[in-house]
């Protein structure tokens, strides 16, 4: 087990107070330190390490030592800065393996004219996530060309209750033929998941929860019109790109893909003969218009077919979670990669009426740290868009513990312990 140098005052603040998040990205580890105040979160300490070219691959850890090293030393930053020692922490997963996809199930009731009871919702759910749980399976085991593989859910949210055909925010009591329920579901390799925990247990990091990525985005960022118009995300990392769509009143579907930052910096570093460490710092002064003319010229020139790409790849995926339905007029983008121009400028000009079917022509907007809704950086240090998706992780910890309140939400927690998932 790592040991962190302890801040100077050694004090562990009691667990609802302080928590730590991780962010293990395919470039950078993000280490957050959050206060919790009431309902929203104040980050206190910041710690930022660069990974090695070795240490992650397609958003995913290939070395457990190495990326446990880089994580130790952005946690000790965070600590020293805010002088506090979480004992509890949420880690971000992430990676082209990783599935988020809806579920529908309608079921016919036997007894039209009683009330739903908890245990007929509970019978439902556990029916429907069984079939969800199928489903994840059949589709990573194609991914992967093997014939069986190990996975463990991740996040797990109802979306949206029906009953004839009409939403409903609490089915219970309610009378009628027919009730129909959307679960959202993220799901993720066994031996993925595994290496976080095995890196949470070394950093003495009573882990509460993994959170797939695109869904912390997604929600941490999703204000109430969001929410009601729909909108999609999407999060250029290092290593992939993830891609979540808001609609129907909830989070419908994600998809990632291996192309990323990493990507454009490789791409640079060939046409212009640089060390992948310079070629690094080109593209960010490039994304942050620090160059001059020429060399953005040639910037551009070394990046825009990796662009054109990863716009075709966004495309893809938005025609596989579209379902034939219109999709959001709302496109919303984070990620480092994402400050290329040549992405921004790509998502706003791309002929999308030609293969995919929108409500209108979409609108895109560059997403900054303040738009996550609930949180607030008292360091001063989260100032880019790649700092949007561990603020979108803090969220998920200090927002009003809605399964304690919701009945649904307790629903699901029960359904998943009688599943031991």
């Amino acid at each position: 087990m790592l040991s962190r140098a302890l801040p100077k005052l050694g004090k562990k603040e009691p667990a609802p107070t302080y928590f730590t998040v991780l962010d293990i990205g395919t470039e950078v580890v993000k280490a957050l330190i959050i206060k919790r105040e009431a309902a929203r979160g104040v980050v206190v300490g910041v710690g930022k390490v660069q990974q090695s070219l070795s240490d992650m691959e397609s958003g995913a850890v290939s070395d457990i030592q190495a990326v446990l090293e880089n994580c130790d030393r952005a946690l000790t930053d965070a600590e020293d800065m805010c002088e506090v020692i979480p004992a509890q922490g949420v880690i971000g997963i992430a990676g082209e393996q990783i599935q988020g996809f809806s579920t529908t199930l309608s079921i016919p009731r036997r007894q039209p004219q009683t009330g739903i009871t908890q245990a007929e919702l509970t019978a439902a759910l556990q029916e429907l996530q069984e079939r969800a749980m199928r489903e994840a399976v059949r589709r990573m085991a194609l991914e992967l060309a093997v014939a069986d593989v190990d996975i463990k859910l991740v996040n797990s949210a109802i979306t949206s209750v029906q009953i004839d055909g009409y939403p409903v925010s609490n089915p219970f009591d309610f009378q009628g033929r027919q009730m129909t329920i959307t679960v959202f579901n993220t799901f993720a390799p066994l031996t993925h998941i595994s290496a976080l925990e095995t890196i949470a247990r070394e950093l003495d990091l009573e882990l509460i929860t993994t959170v797939a990525e695109p869904y912390a985005l997604a929600k941490g960022c999703a204000s109430d019109d969001i929410v009601e118009m729909g909108g999609i995300f999407i999060d250029v990392g290092g290593g992939t790109t993830d891609v979540a769509m808001v609609r129907g009143g909830g989070l419908q579907s994600t998809r990632m893909f291996a192309l990323g930052g990493r990507a454009f910096t490789k791409q640079i570093a060939s046409e212009l003969e640089m060390s992948l460490e310079e070629a690094e710092r080109f593209k960010i002064a490039y994304s942050e218009g620090r160059l001059a003319a020429h060399q953005r010229a040639l910037a551009h020139r070394a990046i825009a077919p990796s662009a054109e790409v990863l716009l075709q790849g966004v495309a893809l995926s938005l025609e596989e979670i579209a379902k034939d339905e219109p999709l959001p007029a709302a496109i919303y983008i984070a990620g480092g990669g994402g400050a290329l121009p040549e992405i921004q400028q790509g998502l706003r000009s791309h002929d999308w009426a030609s293969t995919l079917r929108f409500v209108q022509q979409p609108t895109v907007k560059m997403l900054a740290p303040t738009d996550v809704h609930g949180i607030f950086d008292a360091t001063g240090m989260l100032r880019g868009t790649q700092d949007i998706t561990p603020m979108g992780l803090a969220w998920h910890i200090v927002r009003p513990d809605e399964d304690d309140t919701d009945k649904l939400g307790g629903v699901m927690k029960r359904v998943m312990k009688l599943m031991k998932v």
